[in-house]
This record gives structure tokens, C-alpha cells and sequence, in this order.
């Protein structure tokens, strides 16, 4: 189970607050935790390849920085961070593949929260890591400490915390970055329906025109199927094709992804046990010229 490698530290004398929060996690003894930790604690992921990383938790100063949930580690990272870090650099060709090869290659986290993915991207050979979240100081600031916390000193140039909001792509990052990155990964970033057009434009201007070239995603079901499923035709009316889809829950039982469609018992309980693992490409068409390329 995806939340066995986790270990979070629990503050030293909770508040009424806390408990609460801890409380709502789980509804019934079935009931799984899609999040693990609090604002503000630390929690240790547990890599067979890499051992244990630290990992720190913002801890959100204003309505608005907790309202991104960059606050906790959610379970899709926790995946995204095992199919990179199981992979010995070959990658995986079967159709659903269960080891994502990083070696070599340039890498954008979109999103990145604690910025896991991101990290164990960098241990596992990635040629260039950024590691991007919403420009909040608070969260830019945690992913940070947990890069120089988790990254030895003879890799830390190959990795950066950046700050990037979702579409706007005229700042000096977007320009300096774009088609540059050959993986981009996403985990837990479709629960909002009204940013997936923004999302999925900050996909297609970073991603590289190399036919290889992968988005990576993964999320939750936790905030409803219609939610995820929603996005896929954003991405295709944006310029975005699913090369491979399928549902996996949290013990690595899988099954077809569906869509919108209900699976079986649909109840609360038993979505949170269940994520969408994507993987995406451009659609077959020219692309756009390079906007800043004159």
C-alpha cells in the first residue's frame, strides 16, 4: 500500500485543529489516506533504491497559499515518485508501464507540492530537474529545503525550485523554457477543473517537439471521476493525446480506465483507493511556431 512508505511526524501536541483534520482522513476502517502529513511537519518517504527521504510540508500563511494543498503529500506523488525511482534507467515498454526512465533527460514538475517526483527524478539520473509550483514564497521556499535536504551536493546543479502559474507563459522562465523539457510531470493537479485549459497550455508550450517527448499524470479520484475525466478533453481540444490510460489503486491492483463512467461501488471510500495513470504525447499535427523564436 502506497501510504506504508510514508511516516509521518506527528506534531508534538496536536491542536483540536489537527485532530480534526486527521479525523476527516478516514471515514471507516476500508478508508484509505489520499494525503499524509500536516502544514508545517515533516514526513519520511522510503525508497528501496534511494532509502528515506525527509520531506518538509509548507506551512500555508494566508487563505490563498492553503487553498493550493501544496501542504500535504498526496498520495499520486508518492506513485509518480516509485515508477521513477523503480526504473534502472531502461524505462519500461510494456503497455503499462511500471518503471518511467528519467536517465539523461530533462524533466519538469508541474505543481510539485513537496516536490518528491521531482527530487527522485534527479537521484534517479535525470539530466535537468525543475521543480515548479504556484509562486508562493512559502511553497517555493519548502521545496527548496527538501531539494538540499534529499539531493547530495555533486547533483544539486542539475535541479531548481521555480515558481510558474499555469498558463501565463510570457515571464522569463517560459520564454527561456520553451519545447526544452522531454518528461513533464503532473501528480494531483486535476481537481480543479477551471485551471485544466491553463494546465494543459503550460504542457504543450514546455514540452519538447521530440516524438518521445511524455507528459507524465497521475491523480486521484478522491474529488470525483468527472473532475479527472474532464481534463482529457481539454488536453485534446488543446493539442494534447493519451498514448496510454489505466486506474490503479493504492495496493497496485489495476484495472481499464473508464472515463467518467462509474466502476463497480463508486462511494467515497472506495474512489480514494483508485488513481488515473496517464501518459500523454502531442497530437499528430504541425506544430505552432516557436513564438520567441524570432
Amino acid at each position: 500500500m502506497l501510504s506504508s512508505l510514508i511516516q509521518p511526524s506527528n506534531p508534538p501536541n496536536p491542536s483540536a485543529e489537527d485532530v480534526f483534520s486527521s479525523a476527516l482522513r478516514m471515514i471507516s476502517p476500508e478508508d484509505v489516506s489520499v494525503l499524509h502529513g500536516d502544514p508545517g511537519s515533516f514526513v519520511t518517504y522510503s525508497s528501496t533504491r534511494f532509502g528515506s527521504l525527509e520531506l518538509k510540508l509548507a506551512e500555508p500563511q494566508t487563505e490563498g497559499e492553503r487553498k493550493l494543498f501544496a501542504q500535504y503529500l498526496w498520495n499520486a506523488g508518492v506513485l509518480m515518485a516509485e515508477l521513477i525511482g523503480n526504473s534502472d534507467g531502461g524505462g519500461d515498454k510494456s503497455q503499462r508501464p511500471k518503471r518511467w526512465a528519467v536517465k539523461g533527460k530533462r524533466v519538469l514538475e508541474l505543481g510539485a507540492g513537496t516536490g518528491l517526483a521531482g527530487i527522485v527524478g534527479v537521484l534517479a539520473g535525470a539530466e535537468q530537474v525543475v521543480i515548479s509550483d504556484y509562486p508562493a514564497a512559502e511553497v517555493l521556499t519548502t521545496i527548496e529545503t527538501n531539494i538540499q535536504r534529499n539531493v547530495p551536493s555533486q547533483l544539486i546543479a542539475r535541479v531548481a525550485a521555480q515558481g510558474h502559474e499555469w498558463g501565463v507563459l510570457i515571464d522569463e522562465f517560459s520564454r527561456a523554457y520553451v519545447r526544452r523539457f522531454k518528461i513533464i510531470m503532473s501528480s494531483d493537479c486535476l481537481w480543479m477543473s477551471g485551471q485544466h485549459q491553463a494546465l494543459a497550455a503550460s504542457m504543450l508550450h514546455f514540452l519538447s517537439l521530440d516524438a518521445e517527448a511524455r507528459v507524465w499524470l497521475i491523480a486521484g479520484f478522491h474529488t470525483g471521476r468527472a473532475n479527472v475525466a474532464s481534463f482529457f478533453e481539454t488536453g485534446k481540444e488543446a493539442g494534447l493525446e493519451v498514448d496510454v490510460a489505466w486506474e490503479r489503486d493504492v495496493d497496485g491492483n489495476e484495472r481499464e480506465w473508464t472515463g467518467e463512467q462509474r466502476v463497480g461501488n463508486d462511494d467515497i471510500v472506495e474512489r480514494k483507493k483508485w488513481l488515473l495513470v496517464a501518459i500523454l504525447r502531442r497530437a499528430h499535427h504541425s506544430p505552432a511556431p516557436n513564438p520567441y523564436s524570432q
